[in-house]
C-alpha cells in the first residue's frame, strides 16, 4: 500500500523533541534499521537538511543514494548572499547523501527567500539538475502564502496540525491548486505535545493544558488515541500531498503506519476537530518560541 508520507531525519541526527522516545538520538546501527524498516514499509520520501547533525552522513553511509527514493534536503541558512554559496551548498550535502540529484531543495529558513541571490543560486541548482524541484520550508502563514505565489517554487514545507490551523484561514490551499505546488505538513504532532498528558506538561508549556486536553477527550470520545488522532488530523486534510514527521524507533514508525490505515473511519472526528482550534497562541504553536 503506498501512503502519503516522508519520514523526517532530524531525529537521526539530533536529540530532538519534547517527548523523545529514547531520551537520546538513535545510533547508527538503529537508524540503519529504522530506515530500511521505512523502505520496507513503501516509503519513499526522506526528508534531511544540513543543519540535522549528521543525518545527511547517516542517509548516505546507509546507502540510500543507490535505491529508487526521493530525498528532500535545505539550505543551511544564514549563508552570505551569493548565488554560487548556494550551488556549494547542495553539491556538499549531495556528496554526503551519495546523490547526483536531490528529488527537492529547500530553502531552510524563509528569510533567504526575500533575499534575490539566495532564491537565483537555488533556481541555478534545478537548472542545472542538482534537483528536480526547489521549494521553501516556513513557520508563519504570511511566508507560506508568498511562497506559493511564485511561479518557480515547487514544494512548499509547512507546520500544520490540529492547534496550528492557520493557513486554513487563508487562501493558501486555493492558491497551491492553481500554481500546482506541493504541500508537505510536518509537525503533525507539536514536537510530541499533542501526546502528552496534559497533567504532565513542561511548566513552560502549561498554558496549552486545556487546549491538549480538550483535543485528546474529543479524540477519545471518537474512539482515538491522540496519537491517532494528531496523526490522521494533518493526513486527512485535503490540500496536503505528503505529512512529514520523525521518529526515534521502529516501533513508533510501524504504529504510525498502522494508523493511517484508519483513515476511512476518522472523518467525523475530523470534522469536530477542523475549525476548533483558532487563534491559538502562538507561543503555543511555534516551538522556536517555547521558553524552557
Amino acid at each position: 500500500m503506498s501512503y502519503r508520507i516522508c519520514l523526517g531525519t532530524v531525529q537521526l541526527g539530533l536529540h530532538y523533541g519534547v517527548n523523545n522516545a529514547l531520551g537520546r538520538k538513535p545510533d547508527r546501527n538503529e537508524s540503519f534499521a529504522l530506515l530500511q524498516s521505512a523502505i520496507d514499509a513503501g516509503i519513499n520520501f526522506f526528508d534531511t537538511a544540513s543543519m540535522y547533525g549528521d543525518a545527511e552522513n547517516i542517509l548516505g553511509e546507509f546507502g540510500i543514494g543507490r535505491l529508487e527514493v526521493n530525498v528532500i534536503s535545505k539550505l543551511r541558512p544564514n549563508l552570505p548572499a551569493d548565488a554560487s554559496m548556494v550551488l556549494t551548498e547542495i553539491r556538499q550535502s549531495l556528496d554526503r547523501l551519495g546523490l547526483a540529484s536531490l528529488k527537492g531543495y529547500l530553502l531552510h529558513h524563509a528569510d533567504d527567500f526575500y533575499r534575490p541571490e539566495i532564491l537565483r543560486g537555488l533556481k541555478l541548482a534545478k537548472s542545472q539538475g542538482l534537483t528536480q524541484n526547489i521549494g521553501v520550508s516556513v513557520y508563519e502563514p504570511e511566508d507560506a502564502l508568498r511562497a506559493v505565489s511564485d511561479i518557480d517554487i515547487d514544494y512548499v514545507q509547512i507546520p500544520y496540525n490540529v492547534l496550528d490551523q492557520r493557513l486554513d484561514e487563508t487562501d493558501f490551499f486555493e492558491l497551491v491548486e492553481k500554481n500546482n505546488v506541493t504541500v508537505f505538513a510536518r509537525s503533525a504532532f507539536l514536537q510530541g505535545l499533542l501526546l502528552m498528558r496534559s497533567d504532565g506538561l513542561p511548566s513552560h508549556l502549561k498554558e496549552a493544558q486545556p487546549l491538549v486536553e480538550d483535543f485528546q477527550n474529543i479524540s477519545r470520545v471518537h474512539g482515538f488515541a491522540p496519537s491517532e488522532a494528531a496523526l490522521l488530523y494533518s493526513y486527512g486534510h485535503p490540500g496536503i500531498d505528503y505529512v512529514l514527521f520523525g521518529v526515534e524507533t521502529i516501533e513508533q514508525l510501524k504504529n504510525n503506519i498502522a494508523v493511517l490505515d484508519k483513515a476511512a473511519q476518522f472523518k467525523s472526528c475530523y470534522e469536530e476537530l477542523h475549525g476548533r482550534f483558532k487563534s491559538v497562541d502562538r507561543k503555543i504553536i511555534v516551538p522556536s518560541l517555547w521558553k524552557r
